[in-house]
């Protein structure tokens, strides 16, 4: 007798991707499904990382294109367009040589418009950062580039295969209401920004931290940030403990990709992404100097997530969302770099 397959219904989908108000939308999504009901689903979020330094030839490539991108929003959309195409054609079933295949494809478009991605070949300004202007690494502040996850949902196993680069965030809710996020290594890689904020409240005791962004000090530091994207050392030996991983075109990106396999046997829901739909850690969160009370808070925090999302939808969540970052434009009670972000999120319901 022919073997009975076991029937799994197909997810439901739900997806959002809502640009912050004012601002180009630098983030891209992606759901395909290929091979049918018993196929694969690939769902991703993609975030395009906002240049530090644009390069003039850069920027005037962008102007003449027709929707005249940002650098983030091109990275993050021709990254999408490289998934979609390798998927859709068959070139390789793997989450992390699709990320790593789509990063080549970024890599080949710069240099068809740059020759070399030199310091030289980029024409970065000299005052850029004085103590920067030589070291090769720069160029990482200036080239287009975006972080991403990436999800590879096989139905006839149940299982989750993952490649993930960046601070976008896999979301993994258990039946039993328990919370997971397998990518979370990169979700505080920011929090040194952010404490090199606060540390400016000593000079400048009157100003609301969203004040406190915008000094010299902080902004120099976000510059230098960028150096530890896909982050090599003076000898351009990759050190991936040391830095993140984007989608910038460098060939270096393959150490810094994460990725894994999970069974869904006790899942009710996935959600690939961005930053920008992240709950906002909490003051108490980012600046307590206590691992334990600062694991306790994110635990907290990533329940509320799960609860809100199971309960109303990434739109209803979103719309909380929103409304709580509006509640703070001072960024007293949420530290962060901007009042909204993108917010990006493809949500599988099983």
């Amino acid at each position: 007798m022919p073997r009975i397959q076991p029937h799994h219904p197909a997810p439901t989908l739900e997806i959002v991707c809502d640009p912050a108000p004012n601002r180009p939308n630098e983030d891209a999504w992606l759901a395909v499904q290929v091979g049918g009901g018993a196929g694969t689903l690939y769902a991703a979020a993609i975030d395009g990382v906002t240049a530090r330094i644009t390069p003039p030839k850069l920027q005037t490539y962008l102007d003449a294109l027709p929707a005249r991108p940002t650098s983030a929003t091109y990275a993050a959309q021709l990254v999408r367009d490289s998934l979609a195409r390798q998927i859709v054609e068959g070139a390789a079933n793997s989450p992390r040589a699709l990320l790593i295949e789509a990063n080549a494809e970024l890599g080949r478009a710069m240099r068809d418009l740059f020759g070399e991605l030199t310091p030289e070949a980029l024409q970065l300004p000299a005052e850029s950062d004085a103590m920067l202007r030589h070291d090769p690494r720069l160029v990482r502040a200036a080239l287009p580039a975006c972080v991403a996850t990436l999800i590879a949902y096989n139905a006839a196993d149940q299982t989750l295969c993952y490649a993930h680069a960046g601070d976008t965030a896999l979301m993994v809710v258990y039946r039993d209401g328990h919370v997971e996020f397998p990518t979370a290594a990169a979700l505080d890689f920011d929090r040194p920004l952010k404490r090199t904020a606060q540390a400016e409240r000593a000079a400048h005791p009157k100003m609301s931290y969203r004040e406190l962004t915008q000094q010299p000090e902080v902004q120099r530091y976000n510059l230098r940030a960028a150096l530890r994207h896909n982050y090599v050392d003076e000898h351009g030996l990759p050190q991936p403990a040391q830095g993140i991983g984007v989608l910038d075109g460098l060939a270096e990106l393959r150490y810094f990709v994460n990725m894994g396999m999970f069974s869904l046997a006790q899942v009710a829901w996935v959600c690939v992404m961005s930053d920008g739909l992240e709950w906002p850690a909490s003051a108490q969160e980012v600046f307590t100097e206590d691992a334990a009370r600062a694991s306790a808070l994110r635990a907290e925090r990533w329940a509320f997530m799960a609860q809100e999302i199971g309960t109303t939808g990434l739109a209803g969540y979103l719309h909380t969302l929103r409304e709580a970052e509006a509640a703070d434009p001072d960024f007293e009670r949420y530290p962060r770099m901007k009042l909204h972000d993108d917010a990006t999120g493809v949500l599988l319901r099983f």
